[in-house]
């Protein structure tokens, strides 16, 4: 069996009912999705409070480990000057070359809490359709929420800390043996 089947076994094993359920579930989310963005601010606000929390947390946690000193975090939405919202924020008066790249991409840390739970699920709930409904519920929020906004790139992609990540990327790849062969075995062995 290859690693791949191993990780999603209790997952492969549901019945293709329940996963076609939780794939119209997530149309069905999109789709809301879509047309809560035609409401007014409250709408807005309702449906997007778990994500934005999460997204804003992310960035929040992060900052504070990598000593970003976050002054300001809000949930609160605000009219931007395009005519928009911004749904949450958080800010800081300590971004440097250090730690602008890992604060300003701090929300894709849930694509790992989503494949985290997507392949544990199993180990808390009983299969059955709503756990399955769970699944495809809780990872449609965490994978939606992992993106980084465009404030959030302009942050993490400062040229200083792009050369600094950079030069310490290549450092690690050739001048440390078992990180470039642990590499070369992973790429070489994803088919």
């Amino acid at each position: 069996m290859t690693s791949f089947n191993h990780t999603f076994e209790p997952v492969l094993h549901l019945p293709l009912l329940w996963h076609f359920c939780g794939l119209a579930l997530v149309a069905l989310l999109l789709f809301l999705n879509y047309k809560s963005k035609r409401g007014n601010i409250l709408v807005i606000f309702l449906w997007n409070f778990i994500g934005v929390f999460l997204h804003e947390v992310s960035h929040l946690v992060v900052g504070i480990v990598l000593f970003a000193k976050p002054t300001n975090f809000s949930l609160i939405p605000h009219r931007k000057e395009n005519g928009g919202y911004q749904l949450g924020s958080v800010e800081f008066r300590g971004l440097d070359t250090f730690n602008s790249l890992p604060v300003g991409l701090a929300p894709l840390v849930l694509l790992v809490a989503a494949y985290f739970i997507f392949t544990n699920w199993s180990k808390c709930f009983q299969p059955s359709l709503l756990s399955t409904l769970g699944i495809y519920f809780t990872s449609f929020v965490l994978i939606y929420n992992s993106r980084p906004s465009l404030q959030d790139c302009k942050i993490a992609f400062r040229l200083p800390s792009i050369l600094f990540y950079g030069v310490v990327a290549v450092v690690v790849f050739f001048f440390k043996p078992h990180f470039r062969d642990a590499f070369s075995t992973w790429v070489f062995s994803v088919k």
